[in-house]
Order: C-alpha cells, then structure tokens, then sequence
C-alpha cells in the first residue's frame, strides 16, 4: 500500500497537500478559538518560558518539562518585561507573581497573540512531519486521511494555539511511534536516530509521556528480540540501535535544560518546595524511592525530577478530588474505570467516530506491508500504554486534554479508512469516507468555542455540564466575557467583584 501511494504521487505534491491540511487545521483553530482569553496556565508558561530563553534558570514552573515553554519564550520580543523573581516559599506564591509579572506588567493581549502565533507554528511544523512519517510508513492516502481527521477534531483544534503541554506531548508521542515503527520494521541505523530524537521530545513535552514511551520500549524490545532467528549478530546490531536510541532520547532532555543538573546555572534550585520535601509527599513508595534515587545520582535533571514528583502527586495518586461527575452521575472515592473511554467518546464528534469505527474492519480485511503494520502496532502500543496509565489514576479533572494521545492514535488509524478505499478504488466506499469526513466538517465548523465542544451522546456543548465536571468544559477562557459583563452591569451597581468563576485573580484585579 505505501509504495504503490508513493510511487503515484509525485513528492512535490504530496508535500504541498500535507503542508496545506495543517495550515486548514491552524486556520480552522483560529476560527475556533477567536473568543478565548488566556487558559488560567498559559501565563506561567509563557513568563516561565522567557525566563528560561533569558538564562534566569528553570526553577519556575518546573511541573512541566521546558519543550514548550523554551519555544514561546523564544518568540516573546525584548520589550516583554521580567522583574527578578523573588524567593519562592509556596506554589500560590508563584502563581501570584507570575500572574502579576503577565496582567500588570505586560500588555497580556499582545502576549496572547504573539504566544498562539508561536504555538499555531510549533503544532502546525509537527502535524507536518506527523504527516510525513505516516506517508512514509502508510502512503500519502494514509497521511491525508490522519492529518484530516486531526484539523477537524474539535479538541485538537482548541490546543492548537494554547501555550499548554498536552498537545505537545500528543503530536510527538506520535511521532515517536511512527518512527519506532519505521525501525522495527527496517531496522536502519537512521530510523534508530530518528526514534531516538523524537522519544526525546516527547519526554521533554510532558512527563506522562513515560507511559507511551514504555509501550514503545516493550514493542521494540520484543521486535529487537525477535532478530535471534536470524542470528547472534543480528540481535547484538538491532540492541545497539535500540541503546543508541535511548541514549539519544536522554541526552535530548538533558540538553532542554542546558546540559545543567541544577535548575539555575549557579547551582541554586530556587524551587517553591526543596525537591526532598516535594519528593517525601508522595504515598506509593516505589515512586518516591525511583524519583529519589535518580536525584541522588543525577541521571536526570533536577527541575525534570521535581516536576515528576508532582506529575506522580497529582496526576497519579490524585489532587484528592473525592467526587467525580461522569455522565451524569456523580461517584465519590476512586473515578470508575470507564471514565476515561466516556470522557474521549463525549468530545469527538460522531461523524469521526463512525470513521473510526469503520476502518476497524477494513484495516483487518487488508493486507499491509510491513511498515504499516509495525507502525500501527507502535501507534497502538503507545496510545494503549497512555490510557492504561490514565485509567490507573485517581484524577480525571484534567477532561480530554489529558487523553489528547489517545485522540491523536485514533486519528492515526482512522486515517487507514481513506487508504482502503483508495486502494480498492471503491466509489461507493470512498463516497462513504469522504461523505463522513464532511459531516464532520458541517457539525463542528460552527462551533464558536472549540474548547467547549461535546458531541450529541453528552447533550451537545450546551448541555454538557449537566454529564461531566472537568477542565474539558473550561479552563478559564472567557475572561474577555466575563470583564465586558462587568464593566456593562456590575461596575454601574457599585457591587463588589466576587470571583466565582476560574480564572486567574491578579488578571481580574488588572
């Protein structure tokens, strides 16, 4: 199927097809996303971010690895101000001067628009080279039919230009498994540096990139082991590529955070807890006692590990949220196990779950080659791995966005249905495709608030707070609704301000 794709698509052509769905995809978002204000997150990121292009250290915000924060902090202009940090006691703290250094020391509007500028460039540059890998794993049809099915997803298209981690750690989790997939299936020295480069990304886009990126690990390793047939040299070269791969991978994030140990180039770790207390407020002792013995013997940057601590904190053993609202009703203690697959099934829209549905039995029926087949295994071993760590978790409050790998695999094989039916040359089965890809379009299109977005199952995005109380409602975006309604009815009655929606409270005092 892939070479037959490739040898009839001239590459000029094909190159120009990818590159124009990913810029439908950023300019679909920006009609999405037009009315959103900052998420109550983005300003620490984007001040973190300059503080770290600007060598002031990474003991800001280091809850999240530097990928994306050194990207938009790269792009922020020299007029952007950054006052010396103070000494950090507590994560309030931060937050507060963070928010204060953002609302009433910069122009936050002009910061918003030169950070969702940078982003719709970082994720389109990513939905490009998705695109190419999966042409070369699959065929253009493939790679079309994927990058299709991601410019019209609803959730992709809201983190498009959001300075946040999730849709980060989604495109290059995916990228890691189509190029895992190229090398088991070819085991080339420069599929080994590829994989080993973008593993490395991954890892430095969020820290619950380890969940994928241990299903990768088991598939290669198994894929590796499976060389013995062919003999004992065989096996030694492919382990070889395989230690290569991990090396590369680890000195990429080791050089995210300037090669330094320490989060400050002087030495210091000006954290907002010292990383033994953050450390020792973990419960599950194989955790506390992996984070602590990598500390110990610096195999990992220190704000690294320290974010991971609270990655495992809260992402892992739960913020405490004793009560969860999962399709309408409400459970307390642990999240039942299916809230994960109803939280994922409530936000895409229908049309692409039927595409999804679909190419199930058409991928089964068909016969793929070799790099098809281990890149799909690759993509599903990485998104299985992801939602199995998801659905081991006490916290759900995070919505869709922490499942955004999930979403971007079932793009990867959604894709396949288009590649089938161009393969068989069906009309009536590429009419079908084509036709669910437009109902996409028509159902989604319209929706002002590509955030807010929830399919017919939850009661549609009007409705949707009545089934699920998570981030994938909001996280702050109306800002810019909410002070115009202030300054129109409250600010006349002489009322005070009282802040009962989530936002940031320097950006309201500002």
């Amino acid at each position: 199927m892939a070479t037959a794709s490739a040898r009839t698509a001239p590459r000029w052509l094909g190159v120009a097809l990818l590159l124009a769905l990913a810029l439908l995809a950023a300019g679909r978002s920006a009609l999405g996303t037009r009315l959103d204000s900052f998420t109550v997150d983005e300003p620490w990121h984007v001040v973190a971010g300059t503080a770290y292009v600007r060598g002031a250290g990474f003991h800001l915000n280091p809850e999240h690895p530097p990928l994306v924060k050194l990207w938009v902090g790269a792009w922020m202009p020299a007029t952007f101000r950054l006052p010396p940090a103070p000494a950090l006691n507590e994560k309030s703290q931060e937050r507060d001067w963070v928010e204060e250094t953002m609302f009433f020391g910069n122009d936050a509007r002009a910061a918003q628009d030169r950070a969702r500028l940078s982003l719709w460039t970082l994720h389109g540059l990513m939905l490009l080279v998705l695109g190419l890998l999966a042409w070369r794993a699959f065929g253009l049809a493939w790679a079309v039919g994927t990058l299709a099915f991601l410019a019209l997803e609803p959730t992709v298209g809201a983190h498009l230009p959001v300075v946040m981690t999730d849709l980060p750690l989604a495109l290059t989790l995916a990228i890691a498994a189509l190029c895992a997939g190229l090398l088991a299936s070819t085991w080339q020295w420069r599929w080994a540096v590829a994989c080993g480069l973008a593993v490395g990304m991954a890892l430095a886009a969020k820290h619950s990139a380890l969940a994928g990126v241990g299903g990768l690990a088991v598939g290669l390793c198994i894929a590796a082991l499976w060389g013995w047939r062919k003999g004992g040299r065989e096996l030694l070269r492919r382990m070889a590529q395989l230690g290569t791969a991990a090396c590369l991978s680890v000195a990429l994030l080791w050089s995210m955070y300037g090669l330094h140990f320490h989060a400050g180039a002087d030495g210091r770790d000006a954290f907002n807890r010292p990383i033994a207390a953050k450390i020792g407020e973990l419960t599950l002792p194989h955790w506390r006692g992996a984070i602590a013995f990598a500390d110990r013997h610096r195999l990992l940057p220190r704000a690294y590990l320290w974010g991971l601590a609270d990655t495992v904190r809260t992402g892992v053993e739960g913020r405490g949220l004793g009560m969860h609202q999962v399709w309408g009703k409400t459970y307390y203690g642990k999240p039942p196990w299916f809230s994960w697959p109803a939280i994922v099934a409530s936000k895409l829209p229908l049309a692409l779950i039927a595409l999804l549905l679909a190419s199930l039995p058409l991928l089964l029926r068909t016969r793929l080659p070799a790099s098809a087949r281990w890149s799909l295994a690759a993509v599903v071993a990485a998104c299985s791995f992801h939602l199995v760590a998801l659905i081991g978790s006490d916290g759900i409050w995070g919505g869709v966005r922490h499942a955004l790998p999930v979403l971007a695999g079932l793009g990867v094989v959604a894709g396949g249905a288009l590649a089938v039916a161009m393969q068989r040359r069906s009309r009536v089965l590429l009419a079908g495709v084509a036709g669910l890809y437009l109902l996409a379009a028509a159902m989604t299109l319209r929706e002002p608030r590509l955030w807010e977005y929830h399919n017919e199952l939850a009661g549609g995005s009007a409705n949707a707070y009545r089934y699920f109380g998570n981030e994938g409602l909001d996280l702050g975006q109306r800002f810019h609704e909410v002070r115009a309604f202030h300054d129109r009815v409250i600010a006349p009655s002489g009322e005070p301000v009282y802040n009962n929606y989530w936002m940031g409270e320097e950006q309201i005092r500002a």
